[in-house]
């Protein structure tokens, strides 16, 4: 029989109500994750006896917690607000990985995911709109803690990043194909061979996989697909005509550095751009010891360093990987308020940016004027 995954719902819970097993579901369903499972997933039900009557799950009444604060959430955010925020992810079928109060890549990826599947903008930022799609009572009042659930200690694996093109149409072959069949096998849509060709097997689970999350059902991976999917799309950006760029290639990507403007009023916020694109016909996986990417410093005609990115911050330790697929690019937007690393706004004069990546140890450098 066909079961369609409700709110609440946990691969124990209907083992439970259908006098099966959580293995028999998983080998119905060739799941590779059975702690991942998603509302509207449709799952094959098999039992080695006659199953009894399924109970149909009880309607979820309406939220009886009372109203607590909403603050704004992003990227790099701490604390117990971002453990409620990740706990209502997972309640809702979007994995924001471990349950430990980081707003990090994985928590980031599933409130896109969300956002894609409420219609709301697509940011990665948790505003309010966003918490009371995830069926939080906002009120400006002092947030009431919720314990985080209980995990049991494992092995903190890397964190992921995947960067891809923006479109992909059935025909297309490679290693891009070969990430998306895995995203859609890993939410049991499909059961074919991980070959990197988009044919009619791959396509039609793209469609199920569209037709589920409301999008439009064309069996093209587009950027609401892939941010569905839970991975990153962009466009290698085009720098303003007239600002100062750098250009290198290095570990099969082509390195873009550049800023908004080249001559700044005394104050004005200087905004850097790097971007990377994969140039080759293979994925590059970025490896990183901690949360920093670059590094960026500037120095003043003197040659002296009056700024450095790294100053005054503190980063999250564990390996991360940044994976970025043939024509995929990754965009790493920083600013400098013209303030040197003491506090103080720094004199007119020219100052070289240099920004550096870490990972593949290419650094690219702009002048810029300050009037």
């Amino acid at each position: 029989m066909q079961y369609v995954v409700q709110p609440g719902d946990t691969l124990f819970s209907i083992a439970q109500r259908f006098g099966t097993t959580i293995e028999a579901i998983v080998r119905a369903n060739n799941l590779t994750n059975p702690e991942v499972i998603f509302v509207g997933q449709v799952l094959t039900i098999t039992t080695a006896t006659t199953p009894p009557t399924p109970v149909p799950p009880t309607p979820v009444p309406p939220s009886p917690q009372p109203p607590v604060a909403c603050p704004v959430l992003s990227r790099g955010s701490r604390g117990l607000a971002v453990t409620r925020l990740q706990n209502l992810l997972l309640s809702r079928g979007f994995n924001p990985g471990t349950i430990d109060g980081i707003f990090g890549s994985r928590t980031e990826s599933a409130v896109r995911t969300a956002q894609t599947q409420y219609n709301l903008p697509v940011t990665g930022v948790v505003d309010v709109r966003t918490w009371m799609a995830l069926g939080q009572n906002c009120a400006v009042v002092p947030p009431v803690p919720i314990p985080p659930v209980p995990i049991p200690p494992t092995p903190v694996p890397p964190s992921q990043e995947h960067h891809c093109p923006v479109t992909l149409r059935p025909g297309e072959q490679g290693p891009t194909v070969r990430l998306l069949q895995r995203l859609l096998k890993e939410r049991g849509l499909f059961a074919g061979a991980i070959d990197g060709v988009y044919g009619r097997s791959t396509e039609r689970a793209v469609r199920q996989f569209q037709q589920q999350r409301g999008l439009a059902v064309t069996g093209i991976v587009n950027r609401a697909t892939w941010e569905a999917l839970g991975v990153r799309c962009a466009q290698e950006p085009r720098p303003p005509v007239g600002t100062p760029i750098d250009t290198k290639v290095g570990r099969g990507l082509r390195h873009i550095l550049y800023t908004n403007k080249r001559t700044y009023s005394r104050g004005e916020t200087v905004r850097i751009t790097l971007s990377k694109t994969n140039i080759t016909n293979d994925e590059v996986t970025l490896r990183y010891s901690t949360n920093q990417i670059v590094e960026i410093t500037v120095t003043n005609a003197a040659g002296n360093i009056v700024w450095r990115y790294s100053s005054n911050r503190s980063f999250a330790q564990g390996s991360r990987l940044i994976v970025i697929y043939p024509g995929g690019t990754q965009v790493i937007n920083e600013t400098w308020n013209q303030v040197n690393n003491a506090g103080s706004r720094v004199p007119p004069g020219t100052y070289t940016i240099t920004e550096t990546n870490l990972a593949t140890n290419v650094s690219l450098a702009v002048q810029i004027i300050i009037r």
